[in-house]
């Protein structure tokens, strides 16, 4: 098993929910997301936790499928540094069309090729927009609650945050995510949750919807 592992998280009370599934070609968005860039920290990102790899390490998804090797000296956004149930390192790579999430697990801190920005347990979560996206009261998509802009980042509240699907998956086209809003809830209406639209597209080889809306570490 492959020391890299790609995961979507859903925070707070929220279950698990892989988005990366098989499927037939979307109907509108059947390029290659990773292929829009490096997957690595961009300037307006740079501030925030990012773990620089110490050696050439190959990545994997949650079937234990290579979806990239990340090269020594690259660095990837972090969602996650913790060991309370074990060294991981959560992270993200930064594609045109949203986050692809992955994570690393070892035995032991030392042994996760990575170093940090960070310390580890104790980096700040923030919440944070990587596309625009327009959030909605419904899943129906009618009432509009607020704009969010990306490179929009927040500190995160003590408030439930994550995501989940909201319907069916029809493996073709868009799908509508609940978000959990967070600390964007005050310039949503004070809605705790709201419904987005998340376009299909491929990412790695894998048709799958890349939330915009996550979670990031800044140090304390």
């Amino acid at each position: 098993m492959g020391i890299g592992k790609r995961v979507v998280v859903a925070f707070g009370c929220l279950a698990f929910l892989c988005s990366g599934c098989s499927g037939g070609d979307g109907d509108d968005d059947d390029d290659d997301g990773a292929g829009d860039s490096t997957g690595t920290v961009t300037a307006e990102w740079s501030s925030f936790c990012v773990g620089r790899f110490t050696r050439d390490q190959q990545v994997y998804d949650v079937f234990d499928d290579p979806m990239f090797k990340a090269k020594t000296g690259e660095e990837y956004l972090l969602t996650d540094y913790s060991d309370t149930f074990g060294p991981t390192a959560g992270m993200l790579y930064l594609t045109g069309k949203g986050p692809d999430e992955f994570e690393l697990e070892a035995n032991t801190v030392a042994d996760l090729p990575i170093t940090t920005t960070c310390p580890l347990n104790t980096a700040v979560p923030y919440y944070a927009v990587f596309d625009d996206v327009s959030v909605y009261a419904e899943e129906a998509l009618t009432t509009k609650l607020c704009d969010l802009t990306a490179g929009t980042a927040l500190p995160e509240t003590n408030s439930s945050s994550g995501y989940s699907l909201a319907s069916d998956l029809a493996f073709s086209g868009p799908a509508i995510y609940e978000v959990y809003l967070n600390a964007f809830s005050a310039q949503c209406g004070a809605a705790p949750t709201g419904f987005i639209s998340v376009p299909q597209t491929r990412s790695f080889g894998t048709m799958t919807w890349l939330v915009p809306i996550t979670r990031i570490l800044h140090a304390p």
